[in-house]
């Protein structure tokens, strides 16, 4: 089964992190990257010149693809490499520019004394890291207000991704008073400045009709330039419009090209629905091969993106009809378990018929009700049709 529902991405691992077991910190390296195309390394936009990564002469272009020995695929994976890091400590980064790679060691910066000072200094980019500190936590306290202030300079100072991470921010009402207009003013200008964040969270505006009225072609038109912009989510949620022909024509082939795009930029989401497509044919030939592989990533996920319950019980479903696999019902009761321990209702209601049955798994009539009442709970209307009405337990 495909998603239909859209998403919003927020301000990636920021809201909503826990006070526990917070990692040393806070470090910089001093640069702003970017994703590649072929999601292999991040490249280097600029550098904040009195940064570890100016001063041991990294430089805009360079390619750096590991930090020590882990390779650094996404943005978001250098922002966790360092939020592992305290300041003060030694690593040595890979980097390279053409054909030549170069090894070099550096000592992290201190992230609030070097993002601080450079955003005295009027560098915006070191304002909206700023910010972003004030949300992470680890060894900065979490202060919203404080961001928002931040934000506020950085976007007013000409910082595309910080108008679209204070757009969130009011949206939403968190350190900030909340207001659907300001927020859509906030996005509309990080789309018009380059920020594809911006512009995806703009289409979601329009999508959900959040303060204005529903305009599901005003939204494709944003997903489209998010995805092409490099926006995951943008692309997961372009791949809806064209699947569900909201907005345009159903095209089940752009679809794809949108879910594969999404996809390979580490959208779990998308990779759930691109197995639909390649499992059902929709806009390419089936190949069930393919989209084991894509529910599999998608149930997997990553350190920077979360799995998708969904892609888990597609995968079960995959493994208990036996669709292009030898049928194997316990593996499938763990995949529903899995997507049911994220929330997903048709996982909790799957398990609970094969718990019921006694289908491959031991019989659990007791948690098999508690299944079905929790399947009901989130919306499943078979499972509230089965609540009472299981198989009685056989006598010992």
């Amino acid at each position: 089964m495909n998603r239909s529902e859209f998403c919003v991405a927020g301000l990636l691992l920021l809201l909503g992190c826990s006070d526990a077991a917070q990692p040393p910190g806070p470090a910089a390296l001093g640069v702003d990257v970017r994703a590649t195309e072929d999601g292999l390394g991040v490249i280097v936009q600029t550098l904040d010149e009195e940064g570890p990564a100016a001063r041991a002469g990294l430089q805009p272009g360079d390619l750096i693809e590991a930090l020590d020995g882990t390779p650094v695929n996404a943005p978001c994976e250098l922002d966790l490499a360092l939020r592992d890091r305290a300041s003060g400590q030694t690593v040595k980064v890979v980097t390279m520019l053409g054909k030549a790679i170069s090894v070099r060691s550096l000592q992290l910066a201190n992230a609030l004394d070097l993002y601080g000072a450079a955003c005295d200094k009027g560098r915006v980019s070191s304002c909206h890291q700023l910010g972003r500190l004030y949300l992470q936590g680890g060894k900065v306290t979490p202060d919203p207000h404080r961001a928002v202030e931040i934000f506020e300079k950085a976007c007013q100072g000409g910082s595309a991704d910080a108008c679209a991470d204070l757009g969130i921010l009011i949206l939403r009402g968190y350190g900030a008073t909340a207001g659907e207009a300001r927020a859509r003013e906030l996005f509309r200008q990080a789309c018009d400045d380059g920020s594809a964040a911006g512009c995806a969270h703009l289409a979601y505006v329009y999508a959900t009709g959040r303060g204005v009225p529903q305009d599901d072609a005003r939204a494709v038109a944003f997903y489209r330039k998010a995805c092409d912009e490099g926006d995951a989510a943008g692309c997961y949620n372009l791949g809806v419009h064209f699947g569900d022909a909201r907005g345009t024509p159903e095209n089940q082939t752009l679809a794809l090209a949108a879910y594969t795009r999404g996809c390979e930029m580490g959208s779990s989401l998308a990779c759930t629905n691109l197995g639909f497509q390649y499992e059902r044919g929709l806009g390419t030939p089936m190949d069930v091969p393919r989209a084991l592989s894509f529910y599999t990533r998608a149930c997997t996920g990553t350190r920077c993106e979360p799995r998708d319950p969904m892609g888990c019980f597609n995968l079960g479903v995959v493994y208990r009809d036996g669709i292009g696999v030898a049928p194997d019902k316990a593996r499938a009761a763990g995949l529903f378990e899995t997507g049911c321990d994220g929330g997903n209702a048709l996982g909790c209601a799957n398990l609970a018929d094969l718990l019921a049955a006694g289908d491959g798994v031991p019989q659990d009539g007791k948690r098999a009700e508690e299944l079905f009442l929790r399947a009901c709970e989130g919306g499943h209307q078979g499972a509230c049709e089965r609540i009472g009405r299981l198989p009685e337990k056989p006598s010992p």
